[in-house]
């Protein structure tokens, strides 16, 4: 990527789930990406519904590939049925076809 930050590959320990690794490793590369003047983070998978995933949809100015384009996720709980990866096309159709946005300013 040249635009951002890819989070795909990152862990946490599910023995400690208290510890909210997940949103401190977001943290970090959100400000990673700032002082390398980058304008994104792309967070990775998100699954509606999913207690290891839900954090995700925490974070302000979040957006999902829906539909063959990025979107507002808006109110997570109104995604549950069409993004849930068992009623959708199959993750390599879908990466196929991703489009990455183009860069916007940064605020």
């Amino acid at each position: 990527l040249d635009d951002g930050l890819s989070m795909v590959y990152s862990f946490y320990d599910p023995d400690d789930p208290g510890a909210s690794l997940g949103t401190h490793v977001i943290l970090d590369h959100v400000e990673i990406a700032r002082e390398a003047g980058l304008p994104y983070v792309y967070l990775g998978y998100w699954v509606p519904g999913s207690a290891k995933m839900g954090y995700k949809a925490n974070f302000s100015a979040v957006e999902i590939y829906l539909n063959g384009e990025w979107q507002d996720i808006g109110d997570p709980e109104g995604h549950r049925v069409e993004t849930h990866p068992l009623s959708t096309d199959p993750i390599a159709e879908q990466v196929a076809r991703i489009s990455l946005p183009d860069t916007r300013p940064t605020k």
